[in-house]
């Protein structure tokens, strides 16, 4: 048997290419590995290759050794042993016996290798890994030092003035991940240990995806794996993709021991006023985070940061204003009063960003308690000052508007500029609440009367709410019905006895969940048309919430006939397809379109 399996390999040997060229467009020439000898390599029986010349030929297609196919093995083996306390306690139990054993790495079979084949450390896969990657990527920290150990006895690199085993722990695969990077990325710290022991003085740099070992730790959250590598290595590279550093990652990740732990380290502390390639240091997505601790700890170890602007110009307070972190705004400005002056690519200030976005108890506690009034005038490069984005005065009111996609709650209409002094000088921010309600008010009274009738009139008349009221109370009674008497019917007897029949269908699933929304929103529309008179009197809330209950209406029949469509569908399947596709089109050509329609006049 011996003897096939030594023909076989030299057969496997002879045809092994000697150039890249003659490989190219052959089957002929893939390199292999007898069975016998992979299964001996994969468990780690020495016996199997004792006799076998030249270990280092012996590569599968992608070019592992036998040390590769071992170092990625756990096998299962039959224990033999029937009386162990494992075996007579699961026999008393009643349970059958598991005789199998996972086989895992045996540093005894890689030594023996070793010995048998010294070079056979040395030889890279395909993907050009190393066996010491291989190690470091499945945590074999044991094999990981044998393998350094081993290599210790090979002439050093007096090129570069490193030891051989520097050079080997310094290698790259195709990816130009060290083995550090592979023990790294899968956290396994006994290995980090032994490879940073064994070459403590390396800065290990960024791989193809320009990650660092620190940045892929930090990344990661291996809090333990990070402070080995703060600990061992003095300078360590902390680049990450896309030029951000492992402080962003940890703050990004809101990791506030990391963030910690990286900015005891004088080296890496100078990430804090790194900027990624938007422009954008660790503050400032601190700052967007909305996180006060990191802000503080950011903001301590250097000055200077809360005066950088990103590509637009944005600095922290910027951004803090936009995300309505009022803390943190408060934070920055005790701290750096005069870098509230700072304006973005479009000269706004911090104020022209809370306005923006709508963040009204921002712009009410800056002007109650930070005094800053000669910001609410300044102008960007269009003009506009923070209360003016537009042309002419604003002044707050409450309007939604979920239906285009903003996330603003707050916006502005206009006001005189009486009005607006008015506003600004009230210190209550109830009171200026109030007096932003009565301006509206009245703005919207002073409208002629005709063109009052022609924008509002044709929606929002007591007939016209009348039937809204009517239209919403039929499809909430409609949809409750369909949601009482279900499609297909129930279970009459057994186990699952008055459950639904269809149950387990998608589209019994979609009905009920578009029926649902139906009755929901029907509903809802039914109750603000019903308490509104209750509520105010002021015609603009009342136009608001006209508005909003007609909103409430068109999506709640858009969700009826769907539920219908579904329904039919789910009743009559196949049979009646079609009457269902029909119904769908359908809907597409005309209410989506009506839809769009009255939602451009609301």
């Amino acid at each position: 048997m011996v003897e096939e399996i030594m023909e076989a390999t030299n057969q496997v040997a002879a045809v092994s290419p000697a150039s890249p060229q003659e490989t190219e467009g052959s089957n002929n020439n893939i390199t292999r590995i007898h069975p016998t000898l992979y299964f001996a390599a994969l468990k780690g029986n020495f016996q199997e290759l004792i006799q076998v010349q030249n270990l280092e030929t012996l590569v599968t297609p992608n070019k592992n050794t036998i040390l590769h196919i071992h170092l990625t093995s756990t096998t299962t083996q039959k224990t033999g042993i029937r009386s162990s306390a494992s075996f007579l306690l699961q026999t008393i139990q009643g349970k059958r016996p598991d005789l199998t054993v996972k086989v895992g790495v045996s540093e005894e079979f890689v030594g023996q290798i070793l010995e048998k084949c010294r070079g056979l450390v040395l030889l890279p896969n395909a993907k050009g890994e190393t066996p010491l990657h291989i190690a470091a990527k499945n945590g074999h920290s044991g094999v990981a030092k044998l393998l350094v150990e081993h290599v210790k006895a090979f002439p050093p690199d007096i090129e570069h003035g490193v030891g051989a085993e520097q050079k080997f722990m310094r290698a790259t695969n195709n990816e130009k991940d060290t083995a550090l990077h592979e023990a790294v990325r899968y956290n396994h710290i006994q290995v980090v240990k032994i490879l940073l022991e064994m070459d403590p003085h390396y800065s290990y740099h960024a791989n193809k995806a320009d990650e660092t070992p620190l940045y892929l730790a930090s990344k990661g959250r291996y809090q333990k794996v990070a402070c080995e590598i703060l600990s061992n290595i003095k300078s360590p590279a902390y680049e990450g993709p896309n030029n951000q550093t492992a402080l962003h990652a940890a703050v990004i990740n809101q990791d506030i021991e990391m963030a910690r732990e990286l900015l005891k380290n004088e080296y890496v502390k100078l990430a804090v006023k790194h900027a990624d390639k938007e422009g954008r240091n660790p503050l400032h997505y601190a700052v967007k985070k909305g996180n006060k601790v990191l802000t503080e700890l950011l903001l301590e170890q250097n000055t200077s940061i809360a005066y950088m602007q990103d590509k637009n110009g944005m600095t922290a307070l910027h951004i803090a204003a936009a995300y309505g972190s009022w803390q943190i705004v408060e934070t920055i400005i005790k701290r750096y009063p005069d870098c509230s002056e700072i304006v973005d690519n479009k000269g706004q200030n911090f104020i022209h960003y809370a306005v923006n976005k709508g963040r009204l108890f921002i712009v009410i506690r800056i002007k109650r308690n930070l005094s800053m009034d000669h910001l609410f005038n300044e102008k960007d490069v269009y003009g506009n000052t923070p209360l003016h984005p537009q042309s002419g005065f604003l002044i707050f009111f409450p309007i939604i508007s979920a239906l285009r996609r903003r996330a603003i709650v707050l916006k502005l209409a206009y006001a005189s500029r009486e009005d607006l002094n008015a506003l600004l000088t009230t210190q209550d921010p109830i009171e200026q609440l109030k007096l932003g309600e009565e301006k509206q008010n009245e703005q919207f009274d002073k409208k002629p009367k005709n063109e009052l009738e022609k924008s509002v009139g044709r929606f929002f008349t007591k007939e016209a709410k009348e039937t809204h009221l009517l239209v919403a109370t039929l499809i909430a009674t409609v949809s409750f019905a369909a949601g009482i008497t279900l499609p297909g019917g129930t279970i009459q007897d057994g186990e699952h006895k008055s459950t639904p029949i269809m149950r387990d269908k998608a589209s019994f699933i979609v009905f009920t969940v578009s029926n649902t929304l139906a009755m929901l929103l029907a509903t809802a529309a039914a109750h603000i048309h019903l308490f509104t008179p209750l509520i105010t009197k002021a015609n603009w809330k009342v136009h608001f919430l006209c508005e909003l209950a007609l909103r409430f209406t068109l999506r709640a029949l858009l969700a009826m006939i769907v539920a219908f469509a579904v329904a039919t569908y789910a009743v009559l399947e196949s049979s009646l397809l079609g009457i269902a596709l029909v119904t769908l089109v359908s809907l597409y050509f005309f209410m989506v379109p009506c839809l769009k329609a009255s939602m451009a006049r609301i």
